[in-house]
């Protein structure tokens, strides 16, 4: 009898004390503790006794504690300790200060002597969380302006209308009066900055190729050049160039930071692709796009996905000796089988940051024990495509260069890479130079390149498409995502690459 058991049996009356209704409440409630603590007694004593043994597996529910054995002999990290998001504010305030003491020698160095960032209620510039304290509650509008004042340095205003002392260590506010709400004139304060600074040059987030440096709205464009006045519309530059620095540009501290990121995105994903979650047969893809989902919000550090987490699936067709086409991604009501490859795509924002990952994984078929020679192999060519990428770019190079100098590592490999990898860092698909050649496709350099910067973030995302002897020669491809920092020796990956298969039963 288990304890809770026998706590549910203690105030139950006999049936004879219900017939005849001389139940003596009392008495019978201690002789049944007394028999109830004898009980709890013995059954700690037998506990105590025998061997130990792991609770049992409840899919789903969150693992706790240090790293999980699976039975494939693959081990699965302990969770890393994360911020609380009062923690992770106070340290994006010191990365703050660090980003604002570099903002000069870029603006410099892109020749723009204001930079104006606005934001608009419930229509954020991308930039704004990056530039000011990250708890930032935008109102109808919000003004920030930098401004190079020459021998003075970088002099940085707002006319945000919650002066914290927070806001107060980062910002003058705007040279205008403050109404009886203590809400400012902002087209009188940026009038004053332009007729007291005549820049020659007036960045604003437009011209960009993204989201992230084109966040300008066409109302707020007018509403700049209405309140800077006469002459100043000509003086408008895009900011582009800019944002790109400002956000590529990383910081010795943000490195550990980021790593834990990159682990526990590590972690959930190996647990997804595990028997925790998977019981074939049973398991669709949206459970494990949910337990995704869920997975982040219980860690309570205020992560969220920043794309919908997805899975694909390769299947072969032995009764017609054929590959199924790639379900890619697999609808929410595939169900897993036997001899399924599946790929998982996610990744998810905290402390500022983003994560992507993408990894790979065989559910056995009756009878076997290890997961197919062929299918080894395809994992160990991507592993190929991992070191080039590793190996070849350098700090300095275009994204152009890079992509020709893995690709030149590879000629010659039977297999097919494919490579469309991307900056990392403040977001997921970052501004930055692409190191991009689908289907090894080298005709068409970018419209657009920059350099490679050093200490700059990458998601090494690739794939690599191999010959499979066991499925009748039909290929398999293999999709990987790793992030990884870019050294003077190459990148360097935050996690070690995946080079077994993850194996479920």
């Amino acid at each position: 009898m288990t304890v809770d058991r026998a706590y549910r049996n203690l105030e139950r009356p006999s049936s004879k004390d219900r017939r005849t209704g001389r139940h003596d409440r009392s008495s019978k409630l201690k002789s049944q503790r007394m028999s109830l603590v004898a009980r709890v007694v013995w059954i700690a004593l037998v506990l105590a006794a025998a061997p130990s043994c792991a609770p049992p597996t409840i899919p789903g529910l969150p693992r706790e504690g240090g790293p999980i054995e699976l039975f494939d002999g693959r081990v699965i990290p302990a969770m890393p300790e994360l911020l609380g998001k009062r923690a992770q504010y106070e340290l994006r305030l010191e990365w703050l200060a660090e980003k604002h003491e570099l903002l000069l020698a870029l603006m410099r160095s892109h020749r723009i002597e204001m930079w104006i960032v606005v934001s608009e209620e419930f229509h954020t510039d991308p930039v704004m969380q990056y530039v000011v304290p990250p708890l930032h509650y935008t109102r109808r509008r919000d003004v920030i302006v930098f401004v190079d004042a020459g021998p003075d340095g970088l002099k940085k205003y707002s006319d945000y209308w919650r002066p914290t002392e927070d806001y107060a260590r980062f910002f003058e506010p705007l040279p205008a009066a403050r109404n009886a709400r203590g809400i400012q004139d902002t087209p009188t304060g940026l009038k004053a900055l332009w007729e007291q600074y005549q820049p020659e040059t007036i960045a604003l987030n437009m011209g960009g190729a993204r989201g992230h440096d084109s966040g300008l709205t066409y109302d707020t464009y007018q509403f700049l050049a209405d309140a800077l006045g006469s002459g100043s519309e000509s003086r408008f530059v895009s900011a582009a160039a800019l944002i790109e620095d400002y956000f590529d540009k990383r910081l010795p501290g943000e490195l550990e930071p980021y790593r834990s990121l990159v682990l526990a995105t590590d972690v959930i994903a190996q647990r997804a692709l595990s028997n925790e979650v998977i019981t074939p047969g049973v398991t669709q893809a949206s459970d494990i796009k949910w337990f995704f989902e869920e997975t982040i919000a219980e860690l309570g550090v205020g992560g969220v996905p920043w794309f919908e987490i997805h899975v694909a699936v390769q299947r072969y067709d032995p009764d017609n000796d054929a590959m199924i086409p790639y379900v890619h991604p697999a609808p929410d009501s595939l169900v897993f089988q036997p001899g399924d490859i599946i790929h998982l795509d996610c990744g998810f924002d905290y402390l500022g940051f983003a994560s992507d990952w993408q990894k790979v994984a065989y559910i056995l078929r009756k009878g076997e024990e290890t997961v197919p020679a062929g299918l080894r192999v395809a994992l160990a060519n991507a592993n190929v495509v991992h070191e080039a990428f590793a190996s070849e770019p350098r700090p300095g190079m275009t994204g152009w260069d890079a992509t020709l100098a893995i690709a030149n590592k590879l000629e010659g490999v039977d297999f097919l890479p494919s490579l469309y990898s991307h900056p990392i860092g403040y977001h997921g698909h970052a501004l930055g130079p692409s190191i991009n050649a689908r289907n090894m496709d080298l005709s068409t350099p970018p419209d657009r390149d920059s350099v490679l910067r050093p200490g700059s973030y990458r998601s090494v995302e690739f794939s690599a498409t191999t010959a499979v002897p066991e499925y009748g020669g039909g290929t398999v491809t293999i999709p990987m995502e790793d992030d990884a920092y870019l050294t003077t020796d190459g990148y360097i990956y935050f996690r070690p690459y995946q080079t077994e298969w993850y194996v479920i039963r």
